[in-house]
């Protein structure tokens, strides 16, 4: 079972976790403890903010502990790392360049600390977001989109409670609008040959995740 949860507010214990393992990234990075805290709270408050009902700390946690099981595998763990933090990090229902803003904070926030490359490099793998499909050459990018993606694939409650709280997210939009919006996304993920893009995911995943989607899209009718 994929080890994802649905919190509004992530416990305690989560967080806690989630604070050890952005401290020992930071230090590893060699980013001033004072900076990083600084921009860890600027993390948390985008987070934790209210109309946030899926794309809260709990989606953060969720892929760090996936990207976990991963890590013999992924080649830049500090960029796959920051794209998981800072993906979501700009996340409004009312606007169109979510992933952009959400890259182009990160770099705000991280420029004096890492060099040019590894930013531009973390701009493309958040930006990748938007249309989920991969803009770097490397695995990482396309296991990255996977794990993003990984709650297409629970199981049928889960994923239940998932696609309520995306509604709630978008709770700006009568009925009509969102059902409308929201099916020509799904079908969108319906219509590639493959939603995800890792051997892994597609072997162990792909069936599950068409099924679940397929169920939201007729419910949506």
């Amino acid at each position: 079972m994929l080890p994802i949860i649905l919190e509004k507010n992530l416990s305690i214990t989560n967080l806690h976790w989630l604070t050890e393992v952005w401290e020992i990234m930071t230090e590893q990075l060699g980013i001033p403890k004072s900076d990083a805290n600084r921009i860890f709270q600027i993390i948390l408050d985008k987070h934790n903010e209210p109309h946030r009902e899926y794309h809260n700390l709990s989606h953060i946690y969720s892929m760090l502990m996936m990207a976990e099981e991963f890590y013999d595998f992924i080649e830049h763990s500090h960029l796959f790392d920051l794209s998981i933090w800072f993906h979501d990090i700009i996340y409004d229902a009312s606007l169109q360049d979510n992933e952009m803003q959400s890259a182009e904070l990160a770099i705000e926030l991280l420029q004096p600390f890492l060099p040019e490359h590894f930013l531009t490099h973390l701009k493309e793998m958040i930006v990748s977001t938007k249309t989920h499909s991969p803009l770097l050459p490397h695995h990482d990018n396309k296991l990255f989109l996977d794990l993003d993606l990984a709650i297409l694939a629970t199981e049928s409650k889960v994923y239940d409670a998932y696609a309520k709280a995306i509604r709630k997210e978008y709770s700006i939009f009568p009925d009509e609008l969102y059902y409308a919006g929201r099916k020509h996304v799904l079908n969108g993920f319906l219509e590639k040959d493959n939603i995800y893009f890792t051997t892994f995911f597609q072997e162990r995943f792909e069936k599950t995740a068409k099924k679940n989607i397929e169920a939201e899209v007729n419910s949506l009718s």
